[in-house]
């Protein structure tokens, strides 16, 4: 009840879109329109909650989609992973089975082959799950899955960036992280802490509060923060907090973490390099769970229910560590949700509202937005193909080429010969050449969707692109002894139709000068 009415009176004095900071208090310039921080391009996803087709602005451009999913994508209940490499962004749907989307061809895959319990993944195509039996296992794009029954506990999940896998649970009053190394089928290496209590509220704790950041991985353990570094299993945090772990959440370095306890009104903040508690943050009412900014700008904390379905958030500055204002959200796997330019999407009855990261103030309203399903990425993956990265190499000087390589002479209309491009003119044959030199040839342009190894993959996105009543056709091609499937269209006479056509597609594309 106190927690309740600590709320309602913060909410009552501050004003839910003002924040609680003394505005008087506030830097000139506080209220500007905030900006983006350069890098690869910002990135909104949206996708309808009841499921369809994902797709994607460049942030703030909200009503321009630069892509769209092929596939349908099932319902979701949060995002686990994404590989800028390959393009794969990984998720849950609302059933807890993986789903998996391809950002660069637009497919969408799901694995529905039993239950699980623990979903995670570092580059959004191995997933890795864990069922209700106990059993581990992993879901790749090439299908090659990978099963494994420990005889170690296992709780929660870190796939590792070199393939390996690390594992923490609970056994008694221990808690134990180990790894393994599939394709292998036995544990390389485990550390053992001993923590005390018991094992249902330890392993309960371990699966809420377990995240990694860098070359670590961190979870509660009763009232203690263990964090172990991930390229040795050697022990780097283990810190007592003085009450039971709620939430953790780590800033984008791993330099500190901060910790909710249960019904304790103050975030502690723990230090890596001091080994401890090295600062304090009073909040309104306890945290329920923590949600970290990926730039490492803001802190939302989820307060207590104000309201059926709509909870306080405490924006914490980490510049300032210190509650700058509370707003209204329903607390989502997605939402709220700290956008690009530092801006905080929380949910307003049936809209989505962008408050100011500063004053908080409504900046924005999203019409019917909170029927979709929101997620953010920095990614340069939508960009146009530079043209160059298609052109054949050319050098400066080559050797002669073999006749026989050239293509056969043809007659035109008055009867004379026409030499094959690059050929020499022949005297014989009634016409005039010039040495060493071939008729023009007028360009031509291709507008390339994808190219990959799978020719399934390829028709079925060649059968769901129909640009002015014609669909891509699929050619073949072999690169270092592999079979390349490629979706295209083309050639066409200049580059600005092929490049109509590629934008009218509504898909990832490039045009490449020359006929496939």
């Amino acid at each position: 009840m106190r927690t309740v009415l600590a709320s309602a009176l913060l909410l009552l004095v501050c004003g839910v879109a003002g924040g609680c900071a003394d505005r008087s208090s506030r830097p000139e310039g506080a209220g500007a329109p905030p900006s983006i921080p350069s890098g690869p391009d910002p990135l909104l996803l949206r996708v309808p909650q009841k499921g369809g087709v994902l797709t994607a602005t460049r942030y703030p451009a909200l009503d321009s989609v630069v892509w769209r999913s092929i596939g349908r994508v099932p319902p979701l209940s949060r995002f686990i992973g994404f590989g800028p490499e390959d393009g794969y962004l990984s998720a849950v749907d609302t059933g807890g089975a993986p789903v998996r989307v391809d950002l660069r061809i637009g497919s969408v895959t799901s694995s529905r082959d039993q239950a699980l319990t623990t979903l995670a993944s570092f580059d959004g195509g191995a997933v890795y799950g864990l069922t209700a039996g106990g059993e581990i296992t992993r879901f790749t794009p090439s299908g090659s899955d990978w099963k494994f029954r420990p005889s170690l506990p296992a709780q929660a999940l870190y796939p590792q960036a070199d393939g390996s896998l690390i594992v923490a649970g609970a056994r008694g009053d221990q808690a134990i992280v180990w790894r393994v190394r599939p394709p292998q089928m036995v544990v390389s290496d485990s550390v053992l802490f001993n923590i005390g209590g018991e094992e249902a509220a330890l392993r309960d704790e371990i699966l809420t509060t377990a995240g990694s950041v860098g070359d670590r991985v961190f979870f509660g353990a009763n009232e203690r923060v263990i964090a172990v570094r991930a390229r040795d299993l050697g022990p780097a945090l283990n810190v007592d907090v003085g009450d039971p772990v709620r939430a953790i959440a780590a800033t984008p370095s791993g330099d500190r973490l901060f910790v909710a306890l249960a019904d304790e009104e103050v975030l502690r903040i723990v230090d890596r390099f001091e080994e401890g508690v090295t600062g304090r943050i009073r909040l309104p009412a306890p945290a329920r769970a923590l949600r970290m900014d990926p730039l490492g700008r803001v802190l939302l904390a989820r307060g207590a229910q104000v309201s059926p379905g709509v909870d306080s958030v405490f924006v914490v500055s980490l510049a300032e560590d210190a509650v700058v204002g509370v707003i209204e959200s329903a607390w989502r796997g997605d939402l709220p949700l700290v956008l690009p330019d530092g801006g905080i999407a929380v949910t307003r009855g049936a809209d989505v509202v962008f408050a100011h990261p500063s004053t908080l103030a409504p900046m924005q309203t999203v019409t019917d937005g909170a029927s979709s399903w929101w997620h953010t990425l920095r990614w340069n993956g939508f960009r146009p193909r530079a043209a160059g990265l298609d052109q054949p190499v050319q050098f400066r000087t080559s050797a002669p080429r073999d006749p026989s390589d050239l293509p056969p002479a043809t007659g035109d209309s008055t009867g004379n010969a026409t030499a094959g491009a690059g050929a020499a003119g022949d005297s014989t044959t009634g016409g005039s050449a010039t040495s060493g030199e071939a008729p023009a040839r007028a360009s031509q342009f291709t507008v390339s969707f994808a190219a990959i190894l799978d020719e399934k993959q390829a028709r079925a996105l060649a059968g769901r692109i129909r640009v002015d009543g014609q669909s891509p056709r699929v050619t073949t091609s072999e690169r270092d002894g592999k079979l390349l499937y490629r979706v295209i269209m083309g050639p066409y006479p200049t580059r600005a139709e092929a490049e109509r056509i590629g934008k009218a597609s509504g898909q990832s594309y490039w045009v490449f000068e020359g006929a496939p």
